[in-house]
């Protein structure tokens, strides 16, 4: 069976400050991309690529404020506490991970609560840049 999400994107207002949080508060690599100069077709700004492997959802964190197709479409990005809502594990202890959310720059809008009849803990945070985001850990 596939995953029903197959790839995210974060918006940044502040691209370095938002690969700082992610990468302390998830503690996972996060691989940056720079696109060249001479690039047509390269989006706008950097991403952050997170670390993931083969058959794992990806996703990045965004440098930029719109992107614009070939065929001229356009979509904005914009950090934002309302509306859809990516949940992304902490690989590890949910309370370390909350723990670090504060001292990045983020907050905590729903503590470590456990997941109704599943095993696991969720919380709900906003991240450096104003995104709502959750956080999952099997734990």
């Amino acid at each position: 069976m596939t995953h029903a999400l197959s790839w995210f994107e974060i918006p940044s207002t502040d691209f370095d400050r938002a690969v700082e949080f992610y990468s302390t508060v998830l503690d996972r690599d996060i691989d940056l991309y720079s696109p060249e100069e001479d690039e047509a077709e390269a989006p706008s700004g950097r991403a952050g690529m997170f670390d993931s492997d083969e058959g794992e959802v990806g996703g990045m964190i965004i440098e930029t404020d719109e992107f614009t197709t070939d065929n001229g479409a356009t979509i904005t990005y914009t950090p934002t506490d309302t509306g859809l809502v990516v949940y992304l594990n902490v690989n590890g202890d949910l309370d370390d991970a909350i723990d670090r959310v504060e001292s990045g720059g983020g907050d905590v809008l729903i503590p470590k609560e456990p997941i109704p009849e599943m095993s696991g803990h969720y919380a709900v945070i906003t991240d450096s840049e104003g995104n709502r985001v959750g956080l999952l850990s099997d734990e």
